[in-house]
């Protein structure tokens, strides 16, 4: 098993090599404080679960936030605009369709968390790139998801949209909380180095030379 890595544009923010200073809210008209959601709009990638949390979170925690969605349509767009207006939460979402690299990790630095609700995996890339960025995660709770952030993440329930709600809000509201949950995302990631990449490269260079010695 070869480890992910985030994207190249996640570690040209951290060393310095994009200009930091952009104000991304404005960019983007943003009001308020935003989860994050980076996935194309596939039925599959969940968005809906996104729609009824941010409808629980104003209904029952008073908090009223915005969730950014950054990716093409994939077909499911229209379903979720008309979704989320049902929902009463259509104000609330920037859909901004694909954005550029240089964009990206100023939208998850500047994010409560990275809410990826998705149904498939076992691995996804973007819990590495907010784990990278300091950035909180809340992931799903299935088998092969939940192993690859085990300890770093928040899990969601994907039959409860309200376990999305209460992990946003112990996040505002606990900044406790959310410093320990940066800081064991950032140790996490740590399993994922260059180095491990490499070595299993190696590794199985040396294990197929051995059999490649077989024959002439």
């Amino acid at each position: 098993v070869m480890p992910f890595s985030q994207a190249a544009h996640i570690k040209k923010f951290i060393d310095g090599d994009y200009d930091k200073s952009i104000n991304i809210k404005e960019k983007f008209s943003i009001h308020g404080d935003y989860i994050f959601y980076p996935a194309q709009f596939w039925a599959h990638k969940n968005h809906v679960y996104i729609l009824q949390g941010l409808k629980i979170l104003k209904e029952s925690y008073g908090l009223k936030i915005n969730a950014f969605f950054a990716g093409g349509d994939g077909g499911n767009l229209e379903y979720v605009k008309k979704t989320a207006d049902e929902l009463d939460v259509l104000d609330q979402l920037i859909f901004a369709g694909f954005v550029e690299d240089d964009l990206v990790p100023h939208l998850y630095y500047n994010s409560i968390a990275l809410v990826m609700p998705t149904y498939f995996g076992p691995t996804n890339i973007p819990p590495l790139e907010a784990f990278a960025l300091g950035v909180p995660v809340l992931y799903s709770d299935l088998k092969g998801l939940r192993e690859q952030v085990a300890g770093a993440a928040l899990l969601l329930d994907l039959n409860n949209p309200e376990s999305m709600a209460v992990h946003v809000n112990n996040l505002i509201n606990d900044k406790e909380f959310k410093k320990n949950l940066v800081i064991a995302g950032q140790q996490k990631l740590k399993i994922y180095s260059d180095d491990d990449r490499i070595n299993t490269i190696n590794e199985i260079c040396r294990d197929f030379q051995s059999k490649r010695y077989c024959w002439i």
